[in-house]
């Protein structure tokens, strides 16, 4: 499953790279901006995905129990994807405030929200039905179905980089493509399910309530914190140069492709804990080891193509900068997943509001007046990720602690 996010995510930073290298900065920034306002409902509907997951192991491979939990969860997705929506548009308002009037950038991010309205309206639906191939040991299918959407995306994507010179009708050929391969996913994936035997109905009544809606976004909290941090660093960059916007977009849609797919190892691994408590430490640690296996060579090729002035992200340092931040995923995104699905939707918490709504919008103010360049904003974004880190170890060891000598209440 984790590849199934990867194979979309990277086809986008395909497109920015491309568009960085044929000299079209504009489009960069455009793609890059729409691309992160997209990654925030992506990160949502993770959360999504790991309530989905947590019900199911309790229905205990019953079809009947399988098939409610399904719905269930379906029903919530109707209710999140209200939140989705609104808070697509809330980040283009911001924008749009931001930006000098008659930006081609402001136009273009309303285009491309008008026209994805569908996908951001089904996005939640198709991470349920994800979650669900997952829970049935059929991640081969996701994977066969994202490639193949990512495949056709990419190609007819790099056919409007290279051949539409208009920002604005090509980022409204890029959203129409996305909104018709969510629904062509969310309907293959129904269809494969209904051969499974499992019904399944997509479009039902929203769940409104406020507990479980709150517990998914918990779960996702911290992805959507942190797109929300890239969403204001891209602003900040916005309002420096465009060349530095189009370098911090890049930087974006490179950790955007890793990072979201990595928490589905700490999510799997805090699945298998589920199951079987008295094998923590192992599922942890082989949680830590397959993220480095992914992390360690990609950092160590992005160090080498900066040393070699090949940086995909324009500035040689600012790679190096991603390279180490990609060194600390293991204890980041996948272990902060982990904590998510093994202790609750409060694991982990205090440390994510204090590093990255306290000290990480301080850290990028401070850096737009003190080192106005892409390399400045990056350091920013790098030591609130070591912090972070720092916390999910912290705040792990208090739950192991907890665990071993529980709390007695006075009857």
């Amino acid at each position: 499953m984790m590849l199934a996010q990867i194979i979309p995510l990277g086809a986008s930073f395909v497109l920015i790279a491309v568009a960085l290298a044929t000299g079209r900065t504009d489009f960069a920034a455009i793609i890059g901006t729409t691309a992160t306002i997209s990654g925030l409902a992506t990160l949502i509907n993770v959360g999504v995905g790991i309530g989905t997951l947590r019900d199911l192991a309790e229905t205990h491979a019953d079809p009947a129990r399988v098939a409610d939990a399904i719905a269930s969860n379906l029903r919530l997705a109707s209710a999140v994807s209200f939140i989705v929506v609104a808070i697509s548009a809330a980040t283009g308002l911001a924008l749009t405030s931001a930006s000098p009037s008659g930006s081609v950038l402001v136009v273009a991010l309303w285009v491309a929200l008008v026209v994805q309205l569908p996908a951001n309206i089904l996005s939640s639906h198709t991470s349920v039905l994800a979650a669900a191939f997952q829970h049935l040991g059929r991640e081969k299918d996701n994977l066969t179905i994202t490639l193949t959407r990512s495949l056709i995306g990419l190609a007819l994507g790099l056919a409007v980089v290279l051949l539409i010179p208009s920002p604005i009708l090509a980022i409204a050929l890029q959203s129409t493509l996305a909104s018709l391969m969510v629904i062509a996913m969310l309907w293959e994936r129904r269809r494969r399910l209904l051969r499974a035997g499992i019904r399944v109905r997509v479009l039902l009544a929203p769940d409104f309530s406020p507990r479980r809606i709150g517990d998914r976004v918990l779960n996702s909290l911290d992805g959507a914190v942190f797109m929300v941090l890239f969403m204001v660093a891209q602003l900040v960059a916005a309002s420096i140069s465009a060349e530095v916007a189009a370098q911090v977009a890049a930087g974006v849609a490179l950790c955007r492709t890793v990072i979201i797919p990595l928490k589905m190892v700490g999510q799997t691994a805090g699945r298998m804990t589920l199951q079987d408590r008295g094998r923590e430490p192992a599922y942890r640690a082989a949680s830590y080891g397959v993220v480095g296996i992914f992390v360690v060579p990609l950092a160590l090729s992005l160090i080498l193509l900066s040393a070699f002035g090949l940086s995909p992200v324009g500035d040689p340092v600012l790679g190096l900068l991603i390279a180490l931040q990609l060194l600390l995923e293991p204890f980041s995104g996948s272990l902060f997943a982990y904590m998510k699905v093994t202790f609750g939707a409060r694991a982990g918490l205090l440390g994510l509001i204090l590093t990255y709504l306290v000290l990480a919008p301080a850290a990028l103010i401070v850096c737009r007046f003190t080192a106005p360049s892409a390399v400045g904003l990056w350091a920013a974004l790098l030591l609130v990720r070591l912090l972070f880190s720092v916390a999910n170890l912290a705040a792990l060891r208090t739950l192991l602690r907890s665990q071993l000598h529980p709390t007695t209440r006075p009857k």
